[in-house]
């Protein structure tokens, strides 16, 4: 599934369920699904579809164990932009990789 911005109106609304909250983050889309803390993220691997052939913008975690997790992915640079917004003033800033 591939997420989608539907309204920015009062908030970024998405057609999939979005949780971003000091102590949790989830996404309906996420593999592996779940839930994921905040301070087990080390970094942002983010590939954007402008530096790629690719019609799809993700955001992987990258967990202080090395671990990978797809949390989002989308067709709009612009969703997800206000999706790494929306991660940095709630959970603070990490590092992003262009991949």
């Amino acid at each position: 599934m591939i997420g989608e911005l539907i309204s920015v109106e009062n908030g970024p609304q998405r057609n999939v369920k979005i949780l971003v909250s000091p102590t949790e983050l989830y996404s309906q889309i996420s593999e592996p699904s779940g839930t994921y803390l905040p301070q087990n993220i080390a970094y942002y691997e983010i590939r954007d579809l402008q530096e790629h052939d690719s019609e799809i913008s993700t955001i992987t975690f990258v967990m202080t164990d090395n671990h990978k997790a797809l949390f989002y992915s989308t067709h709009s640079k612009f969703d997800l932009g206000l999706l790494l917004d929306e991660l940095d003033s709630v959970i603070g800033t990490r590092r992003r990789v262009m991949i």
